[in-house]
């Protein structure tokens, strides 16, 4: 079997999943990707052009993070994207990322956020950053490189994405969230609310991350995920401690004050 099929079939063990027997409906080489498809969920041409789509994706975000990516992050091997029917959520997993055949044929699926994550592994537990960089990422390298944004908690972009975090933190849903930006952890039931807890959470996330990036550069804030001890590389890197932060940011989008106490 070959390697990428065979970790691909890895992958989807760890959920209980497996490839139809016969396996694999083509893979598909690119020097940054192994694209391993489903039988039957790609055509050849639709392969064939989204091999291509996520090569230059993964060219585009090493571009931006690779010169502050610490030497044991670095990617040596192309990044693993399996195609399935079998899975409803886009996941990562180390290198390797399975995608919703339904949303790559749509092309709604958020490649180029899982690609963040398949590049920028974080070593500590501050999942608002983890989520906020790949969020913000995939809207920036989507409007101004190239690809697509898959929208899939907001279609306010890179340049509406404040906007849309002041509208949640004025709700319950938002307000719920917000305790759980600026630490480590994520918020209870995230997984399985999509709607109601990750919603808020990714949006308020990318927000939040886009600050610090507008502010630090987008050089510090990968250091500061890739960082094993996130709380302790906030002060640090910049002085600060996640918490001024997070004001600053909540002051920066004029959140209203009553909201957020």
């Amino acid at each position: 079997m070959r390697f990428a099929a065979a970790l691909a079939l890895a992958v989807l063990a760890k959920d209980g999943l497996a490839l139809a027997a016969g396996a694999s409906g083509g893979r598909y080489v690119t020097p940054r990707v192994v694209l391993e498809c489903e039988t039957g969920a790609l055509s050849d041409k639709q392969a064939e052009a989204f091999a291509e789509l996520l090569d230059r994706g993964i060219a585009d975000i090493e571009a931006l993070v690779g010169p502050s990516l610490p030497a044991r992050a670095r990617r040596s091997a192309p990044v693993l994207f399996v195609v399935t029917e079998q899975v409803s959520m886009s996941r990562s997993y180390g290198r390797s990322v399975l995608l919703p055949a339904e949303r790559v044929r749509s092309r709604s699926a958020p490649y180029l956020h899982e690609s963040v994550h398949a590049l920028v592994p974080f070593r500590g537990d501050r999942v608002w950053l983890s989520e906020g960089l790949a969020c913000y990422l995939e809207s920036w390298v989507s409007e101004h490189r190239g690809g697509y944004d898959a929208h899939v908690f907001t279609r306010a972009g890179d340049r509406g994405i404040h906007a849309a975090a002041r509208r949640f933190v004025t709700r319950d849903a938002g307000r719920a969230v917000l305790p759980w930006l600026g630490r480590g952890g994520q918020p209870p039931d995230m997984d399985e609310d999509r709607s109601g807890v990750a919603r808020p959470f990714y949006v308020l996330s990318h927000s939040f991350t886009k600050h610090l990036v507008d502010t630090l550069g987008l050089d510090r804030v990968v250091r500061l995920l890739t960082a094993s001890d996130a709380a302790g590389s906030f002060e640090r890197e910049t002085g600060r401690s996640e918490s001024q932060w997070k004001d600053d940011w909540l002051a920066a989008i004029a959140a209203p004050a009553a909201s957020v106490r």
